[in-house]
């Protein structure tokens, strides 16, 4: 309970969130609407190998904590990262060029691919984000700082993402292109504590091999 509990709260609320971003942006009209939901689709397998690795880091870091290799631990998440941010890199590379190349994957509408587009300009460089991001849980989360993770996680959702999208819808003649400036925003939200957390936190009972 101590461990799962705040991975799985962590999960159900962040879909929410998602559910109310969904609503912000449907008042938006149904172009706009049914380019997020290209989009979504998309990231979804964009972020596939950073959010696999995240969570295979989980089992390989708690495995090497338990056999004391904490120099290796830190190897395999900086192994990851470099792994992910490899694949981020070159999504990300697509998108900004034209990523109306991955939005007519799922559409003929032009309109919706050339928004799609304008949104994954911005969105994107989430990919960029969630290499260092999801990795750096998966770590936390081998170590059990689940608690943690949870927490950043809910801030940069709740205080950062939501508010910012709803802020950039308000804005006259919004596009796609400014809401999706949210992600990468919150994300570094995340980062940034999870920066402090590192620099303040010390794991007294470790000692490197």
């Amino acid at each position: 309970m101590q461990i799962g509990f705040p991975l799985g709260l962590q999960s159900v609320l962040v879909n929410i969130s998602f559910l109310i971003i969904t609503i912000i942006v449907n008042q938006m009209g149904l172009i706009a609407s049914a380019s997020l939901g290209v989009v979504e689709k998309l990231m979804g397998f964009l972020m596939l190998p950073a959010l696999a690795l995240g969570s295979a880091l989980a089992s390989l870091i708690a495995l090497n904590v338990g056999a004391k290799q904490y120099k290796r631990a830190k190897q395999t998440l900086k192994y990851a990262i470099m792994i992910s941010l490899a694949f981020a890199i070159i999504v990300t590379t697509i998108c900004e060029i034209d990523g109306t190349i991955l939005t007519c994957i799922f559409t003929n509408n032009q309109d919706v691919i050339k928004n799609g587009a304008l949104y994954l300009k911005t969105y994107s460089i989430d990919c960029l984000l969630t290499s260092f991001l999801f990795c750096i849980n998966g770590y936390l989360n081998g170590y059990e700082r689940t608690v943690f993770t949870m927490v950043h996680s809910l801030v940069a959702t709740f205080v950062g993402r939501i508010p910012l999208t709803l802020l950039f819808s308000k804005i006259p003649n919004v596009t796609l292109f400014h809401m999706g400036i949210a992600a990468p925003l919150s994300i570094m939200i995340s980062l940034i504590m999870i920066f402090i957390y590192f620099k303040k936190t010390k794991f007294d009972n470790i000692k490197e091999r």
